[in-house]
């Protein structure tokens, strides 16, 4: 399929779509048939949520798709991920110590959180008690809003005890750990129990 895709992609349009250079080696340039290939593995539509650094690989999946006489798929941009490190930077699974992984286990998780996970807080507790937190920049209160809280009126509370100085980072850090941890706990024990299962959802030769 990716053979198929790269037969209808030139040269041209992904040097505009991408900024290649005629330097860029071939896997950079092949590297959007291989995105796409998935999206026709089906005859069926597809909705596909990405991250919006992506977009451009499935805008021209959905210009290929009429040539390929497959329906084009539905794209869901999603907001990008911040790392623990920072909302500067996104989550990257080559950055161990900035990235939770599903098969983390608990001790692992509390460490990551406890050391890298970027605070909004002020440097000492007087301080903190005095001026409050910023969680707009806060890592793990980010987290709770994005993935683990949802009550809006617990996480309301939470951003307003934090931005207050009534709830420390510590604090704060604690309750996304035990958030996180409940969460993996079920997806490990489901992910478990589903391996008997992979052969209904692999693709064969």
């Amino acid at each position: 399929i990716a053979a198929e895709i790269a037969k209808r992609v030139n040269f041209s349009n992904t040097k505009a779509v991408f900024g290649f250079q005629n330097d860029t080696n071939i896997g950079m340039i092949f590297y959007t048939s291989l995105q796409s290939a998935p999206c026709f593995m089906e005859d069926m539509p597809v909705l596909i949520p990405f991250g919006v650094d992506q977009d451009p690989h499935f805008r021209i999946t959905r210009d290929i798709a009429p040539k390929i006489n497959k329906p084009k798929p539905a794209l869901i941009h999603n907001i990008m991920i911040p790392a623990l490190g920072g909302p500067k930077g996104k989550m990257s699974a080559s950055n161990e110590n900035e990235t939770i992984y599903t098969t983390d286990p608990p001790e692992t998780v509390k460490k990551k959180i406890n050391k890298y996970a970027f605070s909004g807080g002020q440097p000492d507790i007087e301080e903190h008690r005095k001026k409050g937190g910023n969680p707009d920049i806060d890592v793990s209160y980010q987290y709770l809003r994005i993935f683990f809280e949802p009550d809006d009126k617990k996480l309301k509370q939470i951003h307003d005890d934090y931005k207050s100085g009534k709830m420390l980072t510590g604090e704060l850090k604690e309750i996304l750990i035990q958030k996180i941890n409940n969460f993996l706990k079920s997806h490990q024990e489901k992910r478990e129990s589903a391996k008997n299962q992979l052969d209904k959802f692999l693709y064969k030769d």
